[in-house]
């Protein structure tokens, strides 16, 4: 904040000039958490997937 060196910020600018830096951390912070709920979801895919594809699983020649 270069532009402001020296100078007391009114309650608004210091919104204003913190605001991006706000909002990029919680952008960050939500995918983030979403990344790590979908890894739940990956393994069980993972799972029912070899399952399925498993020569000797009885599911296998029923999906083909």
């Amino acid at each position: 904040m270069g532009y402001h060196d020296g100078q007391k910020l009114s309650p608004r600018e210091m919104v204003r000039a913190h605001a991006y830096p706000v909002l990029a951390a919680v952008s960050t912070v939500a995918l983030v958490v979403i990344a790590a709920s979908l890894v739940p979801i990956a393994r069980q895919a993972v799972h029912m997937n070899q399952y399925l594809t498993a020569p000797s699983s009885p599911g296998c020649q029923r999906y083909r």
